[in-house]
């Protein structure tokens, strides 16, 4: 980018510039060395007004964000739902932190989670439940757990009590109770239709 920055100006030969007082745009025509002639228009900035100013919805999702995440988590989720910055880039924890000090929202110290002891992040309820993560989302999905997000693409806040554990893991259950997948292999069919099923109220 340095390299071209340095091209560019010796292919130039002259840049003509129009900004008419009433026009919304200001025009420009640059003459290049071979001959070329490219216009380009660009929109006339109003007095007192940024050019790069923030979507209102994004800066309406930090404070939340800040009451729980990092900057550096906070900028993975914006990333992740496909936001950019006003300048169309990427996040990083430095574009959060400095959009936090615009908009005069703090972090909080340590972060704040869900209330209650039987609350947990996806990882934690993995650990907790003892399948991997992928299930534990479909769980949630389905609505054989409990959980929620700040907002998409935000981790998730698990809710396990010791009633889903057991429910979950058929731990010290009666004869004829199976794990979801011991169901499935029973049944001869897949998980996904175990669930349906369990859905539509024709399994217990």
């Amino acid at each position: 980018m340095q390299e071209r920055k340095h091209i560019v100006p010796c292919l130039m030969e002259t840049v003509v510039v129009t900004a008419p007082k009433e026009a919304p745009a200001i025009k420009a025509e640059i003459q290049w060395a071979g001959g070329e002639v490219t216009t380009v228009e660009v929109a006339r900035g109003k007095t007192g007004v940024h050019r790069y100013v923030a979507d209102p919805e994004l800066v309406e999702l930090i404070p939340g964000f800040a009451g729980e995440f990092s900057d550096a988590q906070t900028a993975c989720i914006l990333n992740r739902k496909g936001l950019r910055t006003a300048k169309g880039l990427a996040f990083t924890a430095y574009r959060v932190s400095n959009l936090r000090r615009v908009h005069g929202i703090e972090i909080a110290t340590g972060g704040k989670r869900l209330q209650g002891d039987d609350v947990y992040t996806a990882k934690e309820a993995v650990r907790v439940l003892g399948v991997n993560q992928g299930t534990v989302i479909r769980w949630l999905q389905t609505g054989l757990l409990r959980g929620s997000q700040f907002t998409g693409a935000a981790p998730w806040r698990v809710r396990v009590t010791e009633q889903d554990r057991r429910r979950l893991t058929a731990a010290d259950a009666p004869e004829g109770w199976l794990t979801l997948k011991r169901a499935a292999y029973a049944l001869g069919v897949s998980q996904q239709t175990i669930l349906q099923r369990h859905k539509a109220g024709d399994l217990k």
